[in-house]
């Protein structure tokens, strides 16, 4: 069991609001600023004048005082004793903020937290007691006779008095009601003790309740910061410099699994947390080289133009590592770097346990890297022929990415011309206009064939989009014989990895076609993977 302390409790606003005023409550660097809009102000007001549950507050109490902490939506709030323990938002910001903008009279601005401050206009709030709603003070209509009460009175006995004492009795009276509704109202808060900073990532990884995902990567901010660095930031221009190389979609938590592997040879989430903020200082320049020769690798060995076309993220994390000890692989070593990758690509290796699987990648590397090349054979592909016919042809399939790498490796000629196709250009990003079903979609469908067999990986082939609408639907017994060219039928067809057998399109024969492709597709990945 955890030596840990979860402890519920419901707590009035009036509490909360002087907690956050003591500054007992803080935004911690790895939450996002507020990114509430003025309706869900107004509703968040309204849940609780009608009594609904708003959710629970997550709040993590720690004495270690990050260096890049946020006040609610930029206002000026104390800092605690240091000998204080603060109470860190893992989830609920965004109704903490509403709650102590809208509630808190005497609100100030703090200058250090410029970037996150809020228009305080957007919570000056007011309830109409003639239509019984909320608005904005700048929704107010002066040419209207209706009486508003400020919202920010509530919790201030003296302006409230003061704001309800020119309302006819009626107004009063619904006044005090709707003032002892949100006086009485209770919140749910739960605090988390006695966590350590990997279980308090875990907790971020797997809260979504606000339908914004929290990640490894903003705790990493908060642990390393300074004013001097900022991993956001240097994230930021990584990630612009691998867009030029096309791979600016990279994950961030892809990223620092890569940063970690490098240095500590781990990618478990744990393990990334506890990394010294001095030695993820120290290494961004080493993250970024070590990434940048391996997306190169990828683009020389492969073809590979973008992250489109990478099988596996988790791929990059151990070739990372490799590259970050070697800076030229020898020619043995580029061979075994093949393998890898071609075997790993055509497998489910990453389909669970992923962190383990990449560790033991990183440590087969530290094999290679000392020149031990027999560790190889403890890969291997797992697709067979009829795995390959049963695989849907799409972009989210691993299969399908690496299937289309592999196509690319045979230089194919374009079918109606036998011209070389530009693989660069159709590797560059993804575009199902330049893959051509063999036996058109349309034409399959009329003789019942289902979807996902229409699809199979093994219908498909590069081919030009002005091509492909030559085309069009036409079963391959009619464009075959008469769209291409025969003088080159046999290249065009083994460079594609089709079938060269002619009775197989002049009789539209699918089945068969599809059971030959296959095995020629097999073929193909053992040809790459012995060579």
């Amino acid at each position: 069991m955890p030596t840990s302390e979860i402890n519920p409790s419901s707590i009035k606003i009036d509490k909360i609001l002087n907690r956050i005023e003591e500054g007992d409550i803080k935004i911690p660097a790895f939450q996002r600023g507020f990114i509430w809009n003025d309706q869900q102000i107004l509703e968040l007001l309204d849940s609780i004048y009608h009594d609904y549950p708003i959710g629970s507050i997550l709040l993590w109490s720690s004495n270690e005082t990050l260096k890049s902490t946020r006040n609610l939506c930029g206002f000026a709030i104390p800092d605690r004793p240091p000998q204080y323990p603060v109470n860190y938002v893992l989830d609920g910001q965004q109704r903490l903020s509403v709650i102590y903008a809208v509630f808190c009279k005497d609100r100030t601005l703090s200058d250090e937290d410029s970037q996150f401050t809020i228009p305080p206009d957007m919570f000056d709030i007011y309830f109409d007691l003639d239509d019984k709603r909320f608005l904005h003070g700048w929704d107010i209509d002066t040419e209207e006779q209706h009486v508003n009460l400020p919202m920010n009175s509530l919790f201030d006995m003296s302006g409230f008095l003061n704001a309800i004492q020119n309302f006819d009795e009626p107004y009063k009276q619904f006044a005090r009601q709707l003032m002892s509704q949100f006086i009485n109202y209770e919140i749910p808060i739960i605090t988390i003790t006695k966590r350590r900073k990997d279980e308090v990532s875990i907790i971020f990884e797997r809260i979504n309740n606000t339908g914004t995902s929290l990640s490894t990567l903003d705790l990493m901010i908060a642990w390393t910061w300074t004013e001097q660095f900022d991993l956001r930031e240097e994230l930021d221009s990584l990630l612009e410099l691998l867009g030029k190389k096309g791979f600016g979609d990279t994950p961030e938590k892809i990223i620092l699994q890569c940063l970690s592997g490098i240095l500590q040879q781990s990618t478990k989430t744990r393990d990334i947390i506890e990394l010294s903020p001095h030695d993820v200082r120290n290494n961004v320049s080493l993250l970024v080289d070590s990434l940048g020769k391996s997306i190169d690798f990828l683009s020389t060995e492969f073809n590979m133009k973008s992250r489109d076309f990478l099988p596996h993220s988790h791929q990059i994390v151990p070739l990372s590592f490799f590259f970050s000890k070697v800076n030229t692989p020898n020619s043995d070593q580029t061979k075994i770097l093949r393998q890898w990758f071609w075997k790993t690509s055509f497998s489910k290796r990453y389909s669970g346990s992923t962190d383990m699987k990449m560790n033991d990648d990183i440590s087969f590397f530290q094999n290679l890297i000392s020149q031990n090349y027999s560790e190889i054979e403890r890969y291997s592909y797992t697709i067979d022929s009829n795995e390959i016919i049963a695989q849907t042809f799409s972009k989210s399939n691993p299969f399908t990415r690496a299937f289309i790498l592999l196509l690319a490796q045979n230089q194919p000629l374009n079918l109606l011309n036998g011209t070389r196709i530009d693989i660069g250009e159709a590797l560059s990003q993804y575009n199902s206009k330049e893959y051509h079903h063999v036996f058109p979609r349309n034409f399959l469908k009329s003789l019942g064939i289902t979807a996902g067999k229409i699809n199979s990986l093994c219908n498909i082939c590069f081919l030009p989009s002005d091509a492909n609408k030559s085309i069009g639907n036409k079963p391959p017994s009619d464009y075959f014989p008469n769209l291409i060219p025969e003088s080159k039928y046999a290249s065009i067809l083994k460079s594609n990895l089709l079938p060269t057998k002619k009775e197989i399109y002049s009789k539209n024969q699918y089945e068969e076609f599809l059971k030959q492709r296959s095995s020629l597709i097999i073929q193909s990945l053992d040809n790459q993977i012995e060579s």
